[in-house]
């Protein structure tokens, strides 16, 4: 009796086996550990690593003028970006909730958040969980190449790329000779 159920499990497995593999590489899936550490924490990725230093306004100009300056046509170029604000870092919270009367129509509640902490002593940080950039409100690109239609339209599509902005936002203009 063992032996035919055996055999009847063993016939079911071979009709589903790629159902299986699946479940199974979906469990060993969800066992390995996030990328990012505990839960609740943003996985780091090589873009946003570079962001943990803090965002600088100065920085991203001085990159994106040597990136432009070195496009066929262009020469040498000065970049100048508007924001909208500063950037911000957000913190992770815990919040509490605790009511009075049943779940479905409570009496009263009470709300309490509270900023989680990381360290120990007076060495405790606040856990940020995410890094907002400012927004780009426009930019203004001088170079000795502002002059020819093809080096205005290169440069355009570089700083949209860069910066997000739509090229009626990005004003590219030729450098005096003086």
């Amino acid at each position: 009796m063992q032996g035919k159920a055996a055999e009847n499990l063993f016939r079911l497995a071979g009709k589903y086996k790629f159902v299986l593999l699946m479940v199974a590489v979906g469990v060993l899936l969800m066992m390995l550990p996030s990328v990012g550490g505990e839960k609740g924490q943003e996985a780091v990725s090589p873009t946003t690593a570079a962001g943990a230093q803090g965002y600088s306004l100065e920085r991203t100009q001085e990159e994106m003028e040597r990136i432009v300056s070195s496009i066929d046509g262009v020469g040498r170029a000065e970049i100048m970006l508007t924001v909208s604000s500063g950037g911000r870092i957000v913190y992770q919270d815990d919040q509490e909730i605790s009511y009075t009367g049943s779940a479905g129509v409570p009496e009263d509640y009470t709300s309490r958040t509270q900023t989680v902490l990381t360290g120990s002593g007076s060495g405790e940080t606040a856990l940020p969980t995410q890094e907002l950039y400012p927004e780009y409100i426009g930019a203004v690109v001088v170079c000795d190449g502002g002059g020819r239609a093809g080096t205005v339209l290169k440069v355009k599509e570089a700083v949209s790329v860069l910066t997000g902005l739509s090229t009626d936002r990005i004003s590219v203009v030729k450098r005096s000779e003086s």
